[in-house]
């Protein structure tokens, strides 16, 4: 039997191996996807894709890598780096960045509900500030 955890971990290789249609075969038809750093919330497969398709276009070499997890019934949530290269349009709060072919490094931390082996709910949190200013779309705050 494939524990929660496990799902979470073969969902983020997936994703990092730029297997799509696998990534899409582990989710509910309903699931539901809130991402608080960019203000992005769906409901739905297509909504889930259109997330995940963001960071895959604008980082297409982006890979995680997992720090730490924690797993208790349907719950598990992940606290990951990734890193990828920017060579595509990412989606901001305020619209499409032009590409700045950087190389970046996310901290994040994901909240995954599964049920009968689909992801039904993912809650993404991000240091969208390290990221915007490791692109050289922010400047780093003074005092930080």
């Amino acid at each position: 039997m494939t524990t929660n955890v496990q799902l979470s971990e073969r969902l983020h290789d997936a994703f990092s191996n730029a297997r799509y249609d696998e990534v899409l075969s582990m989710v509910a038809d309903d699931i539901e996807c809130v991402s608080y750093s960019n203000g992005y919330a769906a409901k739905g497969k297509e909504g889930f894709r259109v997330f995940f398709m963001g960071f895959a276009s604008a980082f297409p070499d982006i890979r995680i890598t997992h720090r730490n997890v924690v797993a208790t019934g349907d719950w598990v949530v992940v606290e990951f780096g990734a890193e990828g290269t920017n060579t595509g349009s990412l989606l901001t709060p305020k619209g499409a960045a032009a590409p700045t072919g950087r190389k970046v490094t996310f901290n994040v931390c994901e909240i995954h509900q599964w049920k009968n082996g689909k992801l039904t709910r993912l809650v993404n949190y991000q240091d969208a500030l390290s990221l915007l200013t490791q692109l050289g779309l922010l400047s780093q705050p003074a005092g930080l």
